[in-house]
């Protein structure tokens, strides 16, 4: 039985979403960023649904990302991908962003949302009903 912090939670997405080779970066991307795809990982969201003695037993995280691109077309399909790739830990895309597009990046943006359920007891993410 562990508690998952939420920059445990952030290492483990990172992890997860490195397999599909994107720059990942934790700021807003800057004009020193010159790869045309990077993936931004926001800072999650955690809350307690249940606990014993102050331990969360199971917590729901929550996570946004932002795919940036030179085309707004290729950064829909990176949303594709790392929904993909996060589906495999049992997360459930609960909102995605209309695209935006930086005019000093010259990217266009898709921040997507993703929420999880964790058991401490089982050291697992569960599926959302």
């Amino acid at each position: 039985m562990r508690n998952l912090s939420t920059k445990l939670f952030s290492d483990l997405v990172y992890e997860k979403l490195e397999e599909l080779n994107y720059k990942q970066v934790l700021t807003n991307p800057t004009t020193e960023d010159k790869e045309k795809e990077l993936i931004e990982l926001h800072t999650p969201l955690k809350s307690a649904n249940r606990t014993k003695k102050a331990f969360p037993l199971r917590s729901t995280f929550q996570i946004s990302i932002t795919c940036w691109n030179e085309k707004q077309r290729r950064a829909m399909e990176m949303t594709d991908e790392v929904e993909e790739k996060l589906q495999e830990y049992n997360f459930v895309r609960t909102n995605t962003s209309p695209a935006i597009y930086d005019l000093i990046l010259q990217k266009y943006g898709i921040t997507i949302t993703f929420e999880v359920r964790y058991n401490a007891i089982m050291d697992c993410f569960e599926q959302i009903r």
